[in-house]
């Protein structure tokens, strides 16, 4: 390499930093969260949240004037508009987090704000590179952070659940370091576009290339909660702080769904001689499966719905099974309105626990006792089940729809299992999504307590469960920004 063009690579990576502004913006943030911490210690958790979430805005404006796209630092990353619209997401998500109404014990501490927005960082990192050694890394930042975060209550039972995710973690992680490295060996390279030029080259690599990619998969199917690797999930969600869970139920989830969806395009696993996709469809059924039939008999309802995420896990991953056009815009609508409706879920959960209520039969009679609140979980949960006339309803009416026409097209008979089992699955999880609603109107209890809330949390709900109807009533507002993506095989 002659001194000229080595001057000519580093101007180039140079010059890309501008690209990373939304990134320098929250690492630069987070370490003045940390600065602040110091001189504050465990108090002034409202200067804390407030700086947070200047902090946040701060990004977003940087998000918006960063609208370059296409590669930069030789290949290491791709901007894309996807990259784009769930920027603004995990950012939006990320505030609704902070603004938690049991969250006051954790927002006082400063490390708490640190390790969130490093999460936050981990998701954006993820949905952007185009490197699969740079993937892991930030798949880690974000891994070890939630284990960190998971035992912020700081109790005993927080830190048995931290420990079973960290030791989860740490096999999944091996495996997929283990078949980064078949990757490499088998293709000679990291990069996932030149993977893709290879793959078109060389199709018939023995049963190594897909022993690799199962390996690698392994990590993508861990962070998803995917069967059978959702077996931390429920203890995790019980025992963690709630706006934690609600958080890394999000996502992580999000962030890695849409890598996984740009990494099945660009790489055209297609043309493989393996049929990862039925291998995925059995993942997503028993999933599908595990999670409803699991939520049946939950009593707690951040156990409920840990189950409920290892669910709605079998549902997302049909997108990328389907894996065109159609198939990946379903799914992006999906992880948008689960995102909200898995925020107020957790938000209104997180409420009733403040007022001492733990268990999903404490709940009685308080929907007429707190008629807005009421009305609002209901509409939570019947989005969750994937009913009129919420997003929830719109969002599984996108990926039955994608997966039916995609079975018109292949003619797998794979397909109409996962499509006939993936709508009785939508059924079974009315009978545990309504047993909220169920106690809070129509099981009545002898023992009244006096409730109160705050003006901020009525208005966040409300806020949450428009949001959730909007989906639903103005659905082709967000559709019609999917429609502008390219996502062509």
């Amino acid at each position: 390499m002659s001194l000229s063009s080595l001057n000519d690579q580093i101007q180039a990576i140079i010059g890309d930093f501008g690209v990373l502004l939304p990134e320098a913006t929250l690492i630069l943030g987070s370490f003045a969260l940390i600065i602040l911490q110091l001189i504050l210690k465990d108090k002034g958790a409202s200067v804390k949240t407030v700086s947070s979430l200047f902090l946040l805005g701060l990004i977003s404006l940087s998000v918006s004037t960063s609208s370059n796209y296409g590669t930069c630092f030789n290949g290491l990353l791709s901007l894309s508009p996807i990259t784009g619209l769930a920027k603004p997401f995990f950012i939006l998500v990320t505030g609704f987090v902070l603004l938690f109404p049991k969250g006051e014990d954790l927002l006082k501490r400063g490390e708490y704000h640190f390790l969130l927005l490093m999460i936050l960082l981990g998701s954006m990192l993820v949905i952007e590179v185009n490197n699969l050694l740079l993937f892991y890394l930030a798949l880690e930042l974000i891994s070890i952070t939630s284990y960190i975060l998971i035992t912020f209550n700081f109790d005993k039972k927080g830190f048995e659940a931290g420990i079973k995710y960290l030791l989860f973690g740490a096999m999944a992680s091996g495996l997929m370091l283990y078949g980064l490295s078949l990757i490499y060996g088998l293709t000679g390279t990291l990069q996932i576009d030149q993977i893709g030029l290879f793959l078109a080259q060389e199709t018939d690599l023995g049963l190594w290339l897909p022993l690799a990619l199962v390996l690698f998969f392994v990590g993508i199917w861990f962070k998803l909660s995917l069967a059978p690797m959702h077996i931390w999930s429920p203890d995790v969600y019980e025992a963690g702080p709630t706006p934690v869970v609600a958080y890394i139920s999000i996502l992580p989830k999000a962030a890695v769904l849409i890598f996984f969806g740009q990494f099945v395009i660009n790489t055209g696993l297609d043309l493989i001689d393996f049929e990862w996709k039925l291998v995925f469809a059995g993942l997503a059924l028993a999933s599908m499966f595990i999670g409803n039939l699991s939520a049946l008999s939950q009593s707690n309802a951040k156990r409920m719905m840990a189950y409920s995420s290892i669910a709605h896990s079998g549902m997302l991953i049909i997108g990328i099974i389907v894996g065109n056009a159609f198939g990946i815009q379903s799914m992006l609508f999906y992880i948008i309105v689960y995102g909200f409706m898995n925020l107020g879920a957790f938000y209104v959960i997180d409420l009733f626990q403040k007022q001492g209520f733990e268990k999903i039969e404490d709940l009685s009679g308080l929907g007429r006792q707190v008629p807005w609140l009421g009305v609002c979980t209901v509409v939570i949960m019947i989005a969750l089940a994937g009913l009129p006339p919420t997003g929830g309803f719109t969002a599984k009416l996108l990926m039955f729809t994608s997966l039916w026409e995609y079975y018109q097209t292949e003619g797998q008979s794979y397909l109409v299992w996962l499509f006939s089992f993936g709508l009785l699955n939508t059924a079974i999880s009315l009978f545990y999504y309504l047993k909220i609603p169920y106690y809070l109107f129509v099981h009545s209890s002898e023992n009244k307590k006096e409730i109160n809330f705050l003006i901020k949390d009525g208005t966040i709900v409300a806020i949450i469960v428009f949001l959730v109807l909007l989906s639903f009533f103005k659905a082709d507002l967000l559709l019609n920004v999917l429609n502008q993506f390219n996502f062509a095989l």
